[in-house]
């Protein structure tokens, strides 16, 4: 080969200029700083949410050497990860992470740490105390809420109750011997009418008296049955159902006829409290697994 520069030049043997101005990428592999952290490094014990992989996105951005912070989507976006369920989601953010810091030039880095007092947006992370009173105000509104709904339940779903037991009472003949709507009017005008009914039966050659129409509807009263003693007026002949072991207590409307359905609106309140326990219950489990993980 000629050892003229020009020669060299112009053979080809050489690179061009503008070739040795292009940037060349780090090869991270022959980089001397080797970032070694495991999942067990921090401090989750089940990598089974987005909450738990924020610590590894909060560390990341401890350490970084890139101006701007990065969010946990971004890690997801490329990691094709929707949502960490798993501890091997898990492993591919913190796999990223560390190919990012490296890529970055890291050369200093600090291990996790189990003091993240600020969080980012996307992490619901609690100190011992906001933990505690949380726990405490959750369990006091989940207990006033299962207690009382369970009480007017069982207020009103009781009668409810009886009413369905009295589906095979004995049928006999009877008379309404008188039959009343009574109203009241509250303080803001509103007037609530009840129904009262009296009649007497025969069974067994002996008569009686009764008072109930069914159990649920006793003494039920609303702001529409202005004509509730349309249907028994005075002197009407009836059939009254009478418990057989008792003689002296009877119906006028047995099994789910006598069922006041307005119960049904109560429902909903004690199925909420119950879903209510049961995530006060998940909770606590939650945040007593994480304070006995951490403390390993």
């Amino acid at each position: 080969m000629s050892d003229n520069f020009w020669d060299t030049k112009l053979s080809g043997d050489a690179p061009v200029g503008k070739d040795d101005n292009k940037p060349k990428k780090l090869d991270v592999s022959k980089t001397k700083v080797k970032i070694n952290v495991k999942l067990e490094d921090f401090p989750v014990g089940y990598w089974d949410s987005d909450n738990d992989a924020i610590h590894i996105v909060q560390w990341y951005n401890d350490n970084r050497m890139a101006v701007e912070e990065k969010s946990l989507d971004f890690f997801k976006q490329n990691t094709g990860i929707k949502l960490v369920t798993s501890k091997a989601e898990a492993q591919k953010i913190l796999d990223l992470a560390t190919q990012t810091m490296q890529e970055e030039g890291v050369t200093v880095w600090r291990p996790p740490s189990y003091d993240y007092e600020e969080e980012s947006d996307n992490t619901i992370q609690l100190n011992n105390i906001e933990t505690v009173s949380g726990l405490i105000g959750g369990w006091v509104f989940a207990g006033i809420w299962f207690s009382i709904s369970f009480l007017i339940l069982f207020l009103i779903g009781g009668p409810a109750i009886a009413d369905l037991g009295t589906g095979d009472w004995n049928a006999t003949n009877g008379v309404i011997t008188s039959s009343d709507v009574r109203s009241s009017t509250d303080s803001e005008g509103g007037t609530t009418y009840c129904l009262a009914v009296n009649y007497e039966y025969t069974y067994d050659g002996k008569t009686y008296d009764g008072d109930v129409v069914s159990f649920s509807k006793d003494n039920s009263c609303d702001s529409w049955s202005r004509n509730a003693d349309d249907d028994y007026p005075e002197g009407k002949e009836i059939t009254v159902y009478v418990n057989p072991d008792n003689p002296y207590e009877a119906v006028l409307e047995p099994g789910l006829s006598g069922v006041d359905f307005g119960v049904c609106c109560v429902l909903p309140f004690p199925l909420i409290g119950v879903l209510l326990v049961v995530m006060m219950l998940k909770n606590t489990f939650g945040v007593i697994s994480s304070k006995f993980n951490k403390s390993r």
